[in-house]
């Protein structure tokens, strides 16, 4: 990987050519790290400025909870990348209402099952996922779930990922961040008939694919510099104070 902050001159030649721009950032990676991320969101849509430069944010949470959280102009992309809005755009996934819609269905059998007060201890939908907390030590429960999910699943749109603390529901396969880049790629202005270039920033693991599909549009950025794994980004930002350097460079261009 290469140190972004010191080609951010280089990139910013891009942003004076007739093409369009879009960065895109994980929000729930910037709200880990700042205390007041109201302030990176405040320079991030600065930066906007169609149609050469669009910025945006993409999360897990659903666009609703986005939209009462940041009334910027910037693209919002709620629900990790299922439904999306922009200046100009509109896009939302065709069977996103049914993902929830069974959702929903699949926490009022879990409450049936185990009972009302656990199940609302224990479980929450985000977005377009189900989370359900497992105790380690309770083999009644987890006796009971673990074929209950297994049923409710089997024909479905959904797929579960089983820890010893947790079950992970989420759409099987339909989608993930590097569609949510294809998408974008297709929503955003073609300006003189090219592709726009995207500059994606996050580290989380569902960034990856992201980061792969950021490599062949423009630049993918890891916003720390020791992630632990092997990563598809090619650039990095070493801490916040680097984000924040970047962000103030490119706002004064």
């Amino acid at each position: 990987m290469l140190p972004f902050l010191k080609k951010i001159p280089d990139y910013t030649k891009t942003f004076t050519q007739k093409r369009t721009n879009c960065l895109l950032f994980n929000f729930d990676e910037l709200k880990r790290s700042f205390t007041n991320v109201s302030d990176t969101i405040n320079q991030i849509a600065n930066l906007y400025r169609p149609p050469a430069i669009f910025t945006g944010v993409i999360s897990i949470n659903s666009l609703a909870e986005l939209k009462s959280e940041i009334h910027n102009n910037v693209i919002l992309a709620g629900s990790n990348g299922f439904e999306i809005d922009g200046p100009g755009f509109a896009w939302t996934y065709p069977q996103l209402g049914f993902i929830r819609h069974y959702l929903e269905r699949l926490v009022n059998t879990v409450s049936l099952e185990i009972g009302p007060a656990w199940t609302k201890e224990n479980t929450r939908i985000t977005g377009a996922e189900l989370c359900i907390l497992m105790p380690s030590d309770d083999c009644y429960i987890s006796n009971i779930l673990t074929p209950l999910i297994r049923r409710e699943l089997s024909g479905s749109l959904l797929s579960a990922k089983q820890t010893m603390k947790k079950i992970q529901i989420s759409p099987a396969g339909y989608w993930d961040k590097q569609l949510f880049i294809r998408k974008i790629l297709a929503l955003l202005p073609h300006e003189s008939g090219l592709s726009p270039v995207i500059f994606y920033f996050g580290s989380d693991i569902s960034d990856e694919p992201a980061f792969r599909e950021a490599n062949l549009h423009g630049y993918s950025i890891l916003l720390r510099e020791n992630i632990g794994r092997k990563t598809n980004a090619r650039y990095y930002l070493r801490n916040n104070q680097e984000l924040n350097k970047t962000l103030i460079w490119l706002n004064a261009q």
